[in-house]
C-alpha cells in the first residue's frame, strides 16, 4: 500500500485501527491524518519495531479486504 492508497483508506482504517490497536490513541489518529511514514511512526512509538510490522500487516489485510485487491495477499500470509 503506497501512500495515496494510504491516504484513501485512512477513513475506513481509523475507527478498526483503534479497535484493534488499543495502544493507539485519539491524538495519535488525529497526528497521522492519513499519512503513511506518520503511520510508521507513531505505531514505532506506541509498539516497537517488532509490534509495529504486526499493525502494519494488519492494516495491508485491511486494505486489502477494503479494495479488493488480494495480489500479494498470499504471499503475507505465508510470511506470518
Amino acid at each position: 500500500m503506497n501512500q495515496e492508497q494510504f491516504g484513501q483508506f485512512w477513513e475506513q482504517l481509523k475507527a478498526p485501527l483503534k479497535a484493534t490497536w488499543t495502544g493507539i490513541s485519539d491524538e495519535d489518529l488525529g497526528e497521522i491524518k492519513g499519512d503513511l511514514d506518520t503511520f510508521g511512526t507513531v505505531l514505532q512509538k506506541r509498539y516497537g519495531e517488532l509490534r509495529k510490522d504486526d499493525v502494519v500487516r494488519w492494516a495491508r489485510r485491511r486494505y486489502c479486504h477494503w479494495s479488493g485487491n488480494y495480489i500479494g495477499y498470499q504471499e503475507e500470509l505465508s510470511a506470518v
